[in-house]
């Protein structure tokens, strides 16, 4: 077996490009690091992915269950974050879809179809949304109520 064994990456970092890409990967699982030492367990598990570009922090969970939880902690995240990586201006949570099926990965497409909100449901959500001052929340009413009626 030879003495000097190589990562592939180190052959990779020869070209420009890849060498970019491999930085900004590992400065993603750097600051998801971060990011995850700051959450709770079993949150920190289910945060998969973050990123920050231009004051906008980025981060990928597995359900909507989590991306909820999530967003609860984000004032926090920003203010353990800020100091080393400058002023967060938002923060975007989305949940990793399953190519093959469309749905969340921690949902089984059977679970999905079974999961549907009433027309009353949606109904008292949109009337929701109108009352709430708070616009993020709104919107995301909005959007719960739309996707379970078709609308």
């Amino acid at each position: 077996m030879p003495k000097h064994l190589r990562h592939v990456c180190r052959f990779l970092r020869c070209d420009g490009r890849i060498a970019d890409y491999l930085t900004a990967i590992e400065h993603q699982m750097q600051l998801l690091g971060e990011i995850r030492a700051i959450l709770p367990p079993p949150l920190d598990e289910h945060c998969l992915h973050a990123s920050l570009d231009a004051g906008v922090l980025t981060l990928l969970t597995d359900s909507p269950v989590w991306s909820s939880r999530l967003r609860f902690f984000t004032p926090e995240l920003e203010r353990h974050l800020t100091p080393r990586h400058g002023a967060i201006i938002t923060c975007r949570i989305r949940i990793r879809i399953r190519p093959d099926t469309g749905v969340p990965s921690s949902t089984t497409s059977e679970k999905a179809s079974t999961n549907r909100l009433s027309t009353k449901t949606a109904r008292h959500l949109m009337d929701t949304a109108a009352g709430i001052q708070d616009t993020q929340i709104a919107a995301a009413l909005r959007r719960l109520a739309e996707a379970h009626t078709g609308n």
